[in-house]
Parts: C-alpha cells; structure tokens; sequence
C-alpha cells in the first residue's frame, strides 16, 4: 500500500511539473509494474481490449465537432441570439455568457472547447463593451464552461458509463438537470454581482413590441441552424434513433455545411487546421486512456478500493457523513487533476464504495462529474481558469476572487443539492428510459 501511496503522490507531482497527462501515466505505471512485479504483456492487452469499446469512438468525434464549431464561427448567432433577450436586463449581457455555455454544452461536450468559442467573443464584449472588471468577465467564461460537462452530451459522462458499465444515455440525462440548476445559480450570482461594479453598463431599452419581435425573429433566424444541433444530438439519442456515439457523428457531419455555407467561418485552411488540432488532443486523450486504464487495473489488484471502503467506514457509519467525504475526497482530487484523468482515477475507487452506500450508478454519475467539474476552477490544477486568463489577457490573481464565487456560491450547493437529494440526478432517466435503468449492471 506505500508503493500505491507514494504512486499516486508522484503522478500529482508530475501533473503540477507540466508532465503531460499521457507520459505521466505511462511513467508511473512503469514504475509500480517493476517494483510490484506485475507483467506489462498481460495489463497492456486488458487495456487494449477495453480501449475497442465502441463507447469510446464518441470521444473523438465530440471533439472534432467542437474544433469545427468553433472554426467555423457558429457560436456568434448563439450568442447575438441570448443577447436579444439578455441586454435589456441589468447584468443580462453576463446571464447570456452562462446560457450561451449551456446551449454549447448541448452540442460539444467539452469546457475546453467551450471556454475558447465562447470566450473568445464574450470576454472582450464583457469588458471593453459593457464595463465587467476583466478578470470577473473571465472568471465567469470558466465556471460557466463546465456546464458543458453536465448538459449533455459530455466526455465525463462517457467516461464515466464505459468504467462502470453504465447506460451512457442515462448519465446524459443524469446531468442534466444538475446543470441547468447550475446555470440559475450562475445568472444569480452574477445579478448580484453586477451591482457592485459601477462601470457596467446600463441596460438597453426594451423598446417597442414590434422592435423586439423583429430583432428577435432576426436573430433566432439566423441562430436556428446552430439551436437545431442539440436538437438533432439529443433527439436522436433519447428518441432512440441513434446512440451517443452515433450521434456524435451525426455533430461532427452537419457541422462541416454549417460552417463551410451557412456561417461560412469554416475555410479549407483553418478546417485542416481543426482536424490536425483535434487529431492532436484525440491522440494525448487516447494514450492517456491506455495507461490510465493499467493504472487503475493495478489498483483494483492492489485492492486499494477496498481498503479505501475500509478507511471511510472507519470515519463514520452514517451514510450521509459518508457521502460528505466522499465529496470532500473528490473535491481534493479536482484540485490536483483534470476532469478526464480524475474521472479514471476515481470512479473506480469510488464506484464500489457508493453502491454499498445505497447510491445507484446512475445518480453517482451526477454526483462525480459536478465534482470533478468544479475541480476545472480549483487551483494549483485549474485548467479553465489558466485557459480563460489566456483567452481573457488577464491574471490570475484578477481572477481567483470571482472563481472562488462561483466554486463556493454556485458549484458546492449544487453538488450538495445532487447527492443528497437524488431525484435530481434520477427523475430524467427514469421518466425516460424507465425504472430499470437505476440498477446496477454488475
């Protein structure tokens, strides 16, 4: 159990040295394969066997529909859209920031990808148009990114379904409500927020029924063909014509005409230029994968969720302490680890522990991903924070102070909300998919 230990202080160790993620992984399972004496030719083809899973193949194609997107310039109608409705509120423009991030979590998955399409606009119209301090318009762009990890579709999700043998469509809807509650916190917050800040602007004038209903009209127009993409996405999931994977084809597909004829932001030039960046993270995402995969085989060889089990039952017979350090395990994870490689650590550490707690797989899934979400904002990790000051040309010390808003304002009662109330997290997919989907495949 020291080897075990001193494994995992090593791999945060290379995490916060700017190891990337993959070489990390690879490096450490070299080491604990030698001094536990374990066999490389009989993990690395387990690994490879679970890697062929067909659930996996949504990955990949998520993320070149996110890198198209956001090449070809469909996020701007989205936003001019939320705009209609949202600048003629006080702090409406930083309402729309949120809801614009939901609308592109429906569609992407992925916060990364998030935080630069919508960043990348609405930071700049935050702060140099409507008076936000900087690094609070920035601050929002992250926090509000993670949306697209809870509002399905989602990578965690997927992960999360293909380590616990979980109904990917069910860990959509999981999500999904958590993360739109999420969302309302977000636009509280930030109403409240806005009036301590003087120099934001004024709202714009409502105007005339007909002035509305034709900007309105204007806008959603040319909106309609970006809104009909988590139609489509989302439609033919849950109306079972088609599965996640499936479906995250169907993104990656009608993206290209979109982007190339409708918004015409796409161009020969910058759509190679998608595909070789998203070849780039799906290659980091894969290899990190393979050796995520052995490493978290050894420590169910180990037996290390077992004597985590041990240890928490050691603190407290209460199921509801219980899950409070549970929470408070993954709260300190999200610190040191991004979302993906906290997802493969934890889920199979935690997944055993939450069913003999009484928690089904299907609301554990909600209660896992807003925590490692959450640990997207949390330093030393932060990768959305450290993204959005790229995007946001701003510091980190501008942005600590509003991020530690959202985390403690918006994401820790969410993420209280969804483990202790689980109808939240189970309501969606047993209206949709039925009661059986709550138990556990094994």
């Amino acid at each position: 159990m020291l080897t075990i230990s001193l494994s995992l202080v090593f791999l945060v160790v290379l995490f916060l040295s700017g190891v990337p993620v993959a070489f990390s992984f690879a490096l450490v399972v070299m080491i604990m394969a030698a001094i536990l004496n374990y066999d490389l030719a009989f993990l690395l083809p387990y690994a490879f066997g679970q890697m062929r899973s067909i659930l996996l193949l949504a990955i990949p194609l998520y993320i070149i529909a996110g890198a198209i997107m956001e090449k070809g310039n469909i996020t701007r109608p989205l936003i001019d859209f939320v705009n209609t409705f949202a600048s003629r509120v006080k702090g409406g423009m930083g309402a729309a920031a949120a809801v614009a991030n939901g609308i592109f979590g429906a569609i992407s998955g992925s916060a990364a990808a998030a935080v630069a399409a919508i960043g990348s606009i609405m930071i700049p119209q935050l702060a140099d148009e409507e008076g936000y301090p900087r690094g609070y318009a920035s601050s929002l762009l992250a926090a509000s990114a993670g949306l697209s990890l809870l509002i399905p579709p989602s990578f965690s999700m997927i992960l999360y379904g293909w380590i616990t043998y979980t109904s990917i469509t069910a860990c959509f809807l999981a999500g999904a409500l958590p993360g739109v509650l999420l969302m309302i916190f977000f636009i509280i917050i930030n109403w409240f927020a806005v009036r301590r800040f003087p120099t934001v602007k004024r709202p714009r004038p409502i105007g005339s029924l007909r002035q509305f209903s034709k900007e309105v009209s204007s806008t959603g127009w040319r909106a309609l063909p970006a809104l009909l993409m988590p139609v489509l996405i989302l439609g033919s999931i849950y109306g079972g014509i088609a599965t996640p994977t499936e479906a995250a084809a169907i993104a990656a597909v009608y993206a290209i005409p979109i982007g190339f004829f409708v918004y015409r932001g796409l161009t020969a030039k910058n759509f190679g230029q998608a595909l070789i960046e998203s070849g780039m993270n799906i290659g980091a995402i894969m290899v990190m994968l393979l050796f995520a995969m052995v490493f978290s085989r050894m420590l169910v060889m180990e037996k290390v969720p077992q004597a985590l089990s041990d240890v928490m039952l050691r603190i407290s017979e209460n199921r509801y302490v219980l899950l409070l350090v549970m929470n408070a395990f993954l709260f300190i994870v999200g610190m040191f680890v991004d979302d993906i490689s906290g997802m493969i650590i934890t889920a199979p550490l935690l997944f055993p522990i939450a069913k003999e707690l009484g928690v089904t797989p299907v609301h554990f899934s909600a209660i896992i991903v807003t925590n490692l979400t959450m640990g997207n904002l949390t330093p030393p990790m932060a990768p959305l924070t450290f993204l959005a000051q790229l995007i946001g040309k701003t510091t980190f010390a501008e942005m600590l102070g509003p991020s530690l808003l959202f985390v403690f304002a918006g994401y820790v009662p969410v993420i209280l909300v969804t483990t202790y109330w689980p109808p939240i997290a189970e309501w969606l997919p047993v209206a949709v998919l039925g009661p059986k989907v709550l138990i556990p495949a094994y």
